[in-house]
């Protein structure tokens, strides 16, 4: 059984680590019922903590889902399924790094991703193509409190500002960020006018190739506690580059020194 429900809510860390897991139902909460098999598949924000997402197929239709928010409590009524097929990661994606998720996602398109893992992380389960890595951001999911997403884009048409126009032509794989890169103080003033909020969620994954550890200079091999765990040792090298280029704009600036393996 698990041992979370200490708490009324999950801190971000908790879900993080919980993400992805598959359990059996103890006993019946929501629509679950023992002995229904499912996992963890999303998380929700709340001003007090997180809620996750438990998921499970239907008994009369294996091909349907019936899902329902748990909290540490409904936890207990679960007992955790140990097996050896892959298991997902969730990633907060840091707004100190990356102020909105279109950010991230050209990144990765010229670079890919990679992020670094907890010191204590288990990586025998993550498997090359099989494995995903959810994305998460602060600002992932956008709420429109006074009039409509086509009001909004008419009220942006109207305003005559060459940096306006090219934020509305280019294309966004995330569409709430466009609203986030609009040159301020237009940006406030719409977010105002509009009001607009946004939230912590998921806006994406890419499959992971695996978990590297990074060979100090004085390390001829990796550690047996590091291969025990499931990494692969690599070896960086350190390049100077002042910034990655992507459509003619600078999307990061990674400083003077850039680490790449």
């Amino acid at each position: 059984m698990s041992k979370k429900g200490t708490g009324k809510l999950f801190s971000l860390r908790e879900a993080e680590n919980l993400m992805g897991r598959r359990y059996h139902v103890l006993r019946r909460f929501g629509p679950m019922l023992p002995q229904d098999e499912g996992k963890i598949v999303n998380l929700k924000h709340t001003p007090s903590g997180y809620l996750l997402l438990f998921a499970a197929r239907q008994r009369s239709d294996a091909s349907r889902y019936k899902s329902t928010s748990i909290s540490p409590r409904e936890m207990l009524c679960l007992r955790e399924i140990e097996v050896a097929e892959p298991v997902d990661l969730l990633i907060s994606c840091g707004e100190e790094f990356w102020h909105t998720p279109e950010d991230l996602i050209r990144e990765i398109n010229v670079m890919g991703f990679s992020h670094r893992l907890p010191s204590n992380f288990d990586a025998r389960r993550v498997r090359r193509g099989a494995s995903r890595v959810f994305l998460g951001h602060q600002k992932a999911i956008m709420q429109i409190g006074k009039g409509t997403i086509e009001g909004l884009l008419a009220y942006l048409q109207g305003v005559k500002d060459p940096l306006v126009t090219r934020v509305l032509q280019r294309p966004f794989i995330h569409p709430p960020s466009r609203f986030l890169e609009l040159p301020s103080p237009l940006r406030e003033r719409v977010l105002r006018k509009f009001h607009i909020s946004f939230e912590y969620g998921i806006f994406g994954y890419v499959y992971a190739s695996a978990a590297t550890y990074y060979l100090k200079a004085n390390q001829s091999e990796l550690p047996a506690q590091a291969a025990q765990r499931g990494y692969i040792g690599v070896r960086a090298k350190r390049i100077k580059e002042k910034a990655v280029i992507d459509d003619g704009e600078i999307i990061r600036k990674p400083g003077k020194d850039g680490e790449v393996a």
